[in-house]
């Protein structure tokens, strides 16, 4: 109450809020309740009904960030390096939301977007991850400008006509596997090459599973032999450790403070993400969903369902990923018996994010 003490009331000054307002763009993070709740108060004290357009950065940070776990203004104000110390304070949420805007148009400005509309239809084309490229207008070297600027791990994917899917390239680093990426784009009748920002390189290894039966035999030769060099990398010999001796397996997301699990219980399960220490509970019941299901319908019967070529990659990946302290490991009995425990090694697990991403700050 001291903060407002002698102070005017909101009816006094409706009509200098109006008027600076004027037929300006209101913009705010999550237009859809501040909005009405300004109008309806303008119009309580007797003031016109706004007609002004408006804009959300709320909404536009989920079109380009649709994996974000939370998209509060505190949150995307660390992710973009916004200086944001008071948060729910009037003065610093609006500073912090004109500056959100700022970057937003930067991107807008930088992608050719030009209509507020290009962000949402069609979707996944303006996603910060990513980069599209069409056989009409871009050219091999184009692409491969775009990958050599990356010294972190890049999914690469060649599609053909109607979308058929042609080959799926993991790299740990499109700088140093360019030649190689090269090499398959002049192998294929590419229509369209998705460049794809990913973390870690498992995320890689699940989209070459999914997608490994559509390619031709000569590619998955190739495609198994360049994923092998780059997992075994100095060793000889790839490790072969089990895939059943696993139950969940933790990995960064490439979005700081967030978790991606992935079970092993059933391979087939979708990856979960969940935002760290936030998601603490939604996460603890995930993991109990997926046990109760391994349990119960399938009877504590792993279903590995991968190609059984890529498997020996799945395994010496997890396991010198898990001893190095890059990947972890949370096991069934973990979750039952000493829960705390679980989510104390899982806060300094993800303190380990890596430095050299900064997504979405820096982007495709």
């Amino acid at each position: 109450q001291k903060d407002v003490k002698g102070c005017p009331k909101f009816s006094e000054v409706v009509d200098e809020i109006l008027d600076f307002i004027g037929d300006d763009i209101i913009v705010a993070h999550n237009i859809s309740f501040d909005f009405p709740f300004l109008d309806h108060v303008i119009q309580r004290y007797g003031g016109q009904k706004l007609t002004n357009k408006s804009l959300c950065t709320n909404v536009m940070t989920k079109h380009m960030i649709p994996e974000i776990m939370s998209s509060n203004l505190n949150y995307m104000s660390k992710l973009f390096g916004i200086q944001h110390s008071n948060a729910h304070r009037a003065y610093d949420d609006a500073m912090a939301t004109a500056k959100l805007l700022l970057k937003f148009l930067e991107i807008f400005k930088d992608k050719g977007i030009k209509k507020v509309n290009h962000l949402y239809y069609p979707r996944n084309k303006f996603e910060l991850d990513r980069l599209h490229f069409g056989n009409s207008d871009s050219s091999t070297s184009e692409i491969l400008k775009e990958v050599k600027k990356h010294d972190t791990p890049l999914l690469v994917t060649l599609k053909g006509e109607r979308g058929v899917i042609l080959n799926t390239l993991p790299t740990l680093s499109g700088k140093k596997n360019a030649d190689f990426i090269e090499e398959e784009l002049s192998k294929s009748k590419w229509e369209r090459v998705t460049i794809k920002m990913i973390h870690p390189l498992l995320e890689g290894l699940n989209q070459l599973s999914a997608h490994y039966q559509k390619l031709t035999p000569q590619k998955q030769k190739r495609v198994l032999s360049f994923m092998e060099k780059q997992i075994l990398g100095k060793k000889k010999k790839l490790i072969d450790s089990p895939l059943n001796q696993y139950d969940f397996i933790v990995s960064h997301h490439l979005v700081k403070d967030q978790v991606v699990v992935h079970s092993f219980l059933n391979t087939g399960t979708k990856k979960a993400i969940f935002k760290i220490p936030g998601q603490r509970k939604k996460m603890l019941n995930y993991l109990r969903a997926q046990m109760n299901r391994f349990e119960n319908q399938q009877k504590k019967r792993k279903h590995i369902s991968l190609p059984k070529e890529i498997i020996p990659l799945y395994q010496h990946y997890i396991s010198d990923q898990v001893e190095k302290g890059l990947l972890l490991h949370i096991t069934r009995e973990q979750v039952k018996s000493h829960e705390q425990a679980v989510f104390d090694v899982l806060g300094k697990f993800n303190l380990q994010h890596q430095k050299l991403i900064h997504f979405p700050a820096d982007h495709l």
